[in-house]
């Protein structure tokens, strides 16, 4: 079975050693795929008909070397799907061009990439295909015929339905997906995101269904841990909403992870671990993850060999836990929160203050975690969190010190902060005038009278 990662993401791509970092994760894992497909790399999706030039190739064949080296395989990805004119002859021939280009520098598996792109047939092309799902089809296996000419045999294809969702949540009656069933070659593995595009859990029976619609098994491309979407948030956590009853259904599990590369040690250890287990334990599988990684948060002031705190390590990890929650703690001091600021006022009871001051001690511990990781030796690691940790810190100490304004028993008629008391976080600019004046709930919905 294919396992493994996929530098797919929208945004900076990962540089060379950190590449080869990702080759150590995966195969420390137990995993065996590197998919090279970074949406930054014009020649990948943008310029696909642009050959890479010396420089360029360099630095790949040295990442296929590399990936050889540690017994991965290395997947390299085509995206010709924002302006290829399916019936071109001359389109088809430039896309054959550059497989023989990355074959030539050690590439042997391939990926054909359609996502993220209108579910429609070009009009240039109506006259040569009954559908978009016939014209894509043509592409792929051509493509593998072409592979399999030169000595190799892997493609895989992500279709542009990617997800139910995209199928209108109605798999067996999508026409798109029964086309790609009917006629991509059977070699042609197909990838498969679940239920959403970051999908908050994967079914057994969603992934039996989509296999009979496909007549293959799917290849998951996981996009759990994936923040390309969300630029304030970063997700370390371990895996979660999937378990191991779906392995069977699949013929692959591939993950597309942070942007930033060194968030990245828990999800794909913790990956590895689901493939692995014959019962995919979360909480287990976090605590292996945790240990393996708390070497690299070594401190550069202080004894040697001195660490961040394990239990910070862990709130760090709770901080930023996956999509769908935050960790057990954090959730914890967020209903704690709640609970406080809609207590009945103007009462605060000794129970409130109470409340208050385990608060004020998480405040005190995030603040603790981010004076240590600015301490950090592996100054990566450290700018990783930095930007989300500054931000978990601000806006602690406005709730604390919010709580502490509401302890005063203020009047009704007063507000907070006062003139001298507004903190420099305080969000403004366009983006903020934008959500100011929309009219959402609590849980993002629009609402208008």
């Amino acid at each position: 079975m294919i396992t493994g990662v996929i530098e797919g993401f929208y945004g900076r791509a990962w540089h060379e050693d950190q590449r080869v970092t990702m080759l150590d994760w995966i195969g420390s894992a137990g995993m065996n795929t590197y998919i090279y497909a970074p949406k930054d790399d014009i020649h990948v999706r943008a310029r696909w008909r642009q050959a890479y030039g010396a420089e360029q190739l360099e630095i790949l064949t040295r990442l296929i070397a590399s990936a050889k080296a540690h017994n991965i395989a290395f997947m390299a990805a085509i995206a010709p799907c924002l302006d290829i004119t399916y019936s071109s002859v001359d389109d088809l021939n430039q896309l054959l061009r550059r497989i023989d280009q990355l074959w030539g520098i050690g590439a042997r598996q391939f990926a054909l990439l359609f996502d993220d792109i209108p579910n429609s047939l070009p009009e240039q092309d109506k006259a040569h295909f009954t559908s978009f799902a016939a014209a894509q089809s043509h592409i792929a296996n051509a493509v593998l015929d072409h592979v399999r000419k030169l000595g190799g045999g892997t493609l895989l294809f992500c279709p542009t339905e990617y997800c139910a969702r995209f199928a209108n949540m109605d798999v067996p009656g999508s026409e798109y997906l029964n086309t790609l069933g009917q006629s991509l070659d059977p070699e042609i593995g197909v990838f498969w995101t679940g239920p959403e595009i970051v999908s908050a859990t994967i079914t057994a029976a969603s992934l039996q269904e989509i296999g009979t619609v496909l007549r293959r098994k799917p290849v998951i491309w996981d996009n759990f841990h994936a923040n390309d979407y969300d630029i304030r948030r970063v997700f370390a956590g371990p895996l979660g909403g999937r378990a191991s009853d779906i392995l069977p259904y699949i013929s692959g599990f591939i993950t597309n992870p942070n942007n930033e590369l060194d968030a990245n040690f828990v999800p794909i250890h913790t990956t590895g671990a689901f493939l692995a287990a014959a019962q995919y334990d979360e909480d287990q599988a976090l605590a292996a993850a945790i240990s393996d990684w708390h070497p690299r948060f070594e401190l550069a002031f202080g004894p040697e060999g001195e660490r961040l705190p394990d239990d910070e390590l862990r709130l760090l990890i709770a901080l930023f836990y996956q999509p769908f929650q935050c960790g057990a703690e954090t959730i914890e001091m967020l209903g704690l929160a709640k609970a406080l600021l809609s207590a009945p006022r103007p009462a605060i009871t000794d129970e409130w203050h109470q409340g208050a001051e385990r608060l004020r001690k998480f405040k005190e511990r995030i603040t603790s975690l981010f004076d240590h990781m600015t301490e950090l030796k592996d100054r990566e690691l450290f700018h990783t969190f930095h930007p989300y940790l500054w931000e978990a810190r601000e806006e602690v100490t406005h709730l604390v010190t919010y709580l502490d304004w509401l302890a005063q028993a203020p009047a009704t008629e007063e507000v907070f902060p006062s003139r001298d008391r507004i903190y420099n976080f305080y969000r403004q600019g366009f983006a903020v005038a934008i959500q100011e004046m929309l009219p959402r709930d609590e849980k993002g919905n629009y609402h208008h009278d």
